[in-house]
């Protein structure tokens, strides 16, 4: 059934609802977003972005429910012990990448946070708008790839950090999950191990990678060379680091930083104190 028809449907029902309910309705103020004379200028504000260079076309990994048959927000998943199912029906729901389009609201971080203040909302409800539009002020640190040879390649790990004191007590490169360098990255023998890896944590949402205290992670197989000693640096993949969190990558520093300290233990990292008493 074309979803025009049963939308207008649910309309005419959802009115005649309200007027039994015996509700004073000025229905010529009435407007429906699917209405083409209403997205019409959706579309021109949409056309506005793209052309400004606001709006692009990328794989983006996405809650993808077969049987519904469209993408659910994270709101409309829930987390069980047989995985992902959608709160709708409760059908299995997996992680895909899909093209979709993705607006570059950052480039307004200090405008919409700096506007905040004019609203007459409660404080709660302004902390969730300011971690949404999730301004961070911090440095980037390039560390360059080591090929199987040893050798150093041309290519860089971007890790963004709030701390660049700890850089000298980092003990390993984690790279999210869905980074798009594993591919490039994960050494031959190692790719198996990976993927069985990646296969495994596509089933978790995120609320439950973050609230996860077992802490789980692959070796790629490759290494990174420290920007300021050379040191070489493993690199690892953990479902504890989100994609969306910076560049996708955490420098671990274990002696200030719990989630790296646990993951540092559990795969015998070394433990690097960079704090002096």
């Amino acid at each position: 059934k074309n979803p025009r028809d049963f939308t207008y449907e649910n309309i005419a029902k959802f009115k005649k609802q309200i007027e039994l309910l015996g509700k004073s309705i000025d229905w010529s103020k009435e407007l429906a977003t699917s209405d083409d004379y209403f997205y019409q200028w959706t579309q021109w504000i949409f056309k506005k972005l793209y052309e400004k260079k606001l709006a692009s076309l990328e794989d983006v990994e996405v809650n993808f429910c077969e049987k519904l048959g469209t993408v659910l927000a994270n709101d409309e998943i829930i987390q069980t012990n047989e995985g992902i199912v959608s709160e709708r029906g409760n059908f299995p729901v997996i992680k895909k990448k899909m093209k979709q389009w993705v607006l570059k609201i950052t480039k307004y971080a200090e405008r919409l946070l700096e506007n905040l203040k004019f609203l007459d909302w409660k404080e709660d409800i302004k902390e969730i708008q300011k971690k949404w539009i999730g301004k961070k002020e911090g440095f980037i640190f390039n560390f360059f790839i080591l090929l199987e040879n040893n050798k150093k390649d041309d290519n860089f790990i971007e890790v963004f950090t709030t701390k660049p004191s700890t850089i000298f007590g980092v003990n390993a490169l984690v790279l999210a999950p869905e980074h798009p360098l594993i591919d490039f990255l994960v050494s031959e023998e190692n790719i198996s191990k990976v993927n069985v890896y990646l296969e495994q944590v596509r089933k978790k949402t995120n609320l439950e990678k973050q609230k996860n205290q077992n802490k789980t992670g692959i070796f790629t197989g490759r290494y990174a060379l420290h920007p300021f000693n050379n040191k070489k640096i493993p690199i690892w993949i953990s479902d504890y680091v989100l994609i969306h969190y910076g560049t996708g990558v955490v420098m671990c520093v274990p002696s200030c930083d719990k989630r790296d300290y646990l993951f540092s233990k559990k795969f015998n990292l070394e433990l690097i104190n960079i704090i002096s008493d």
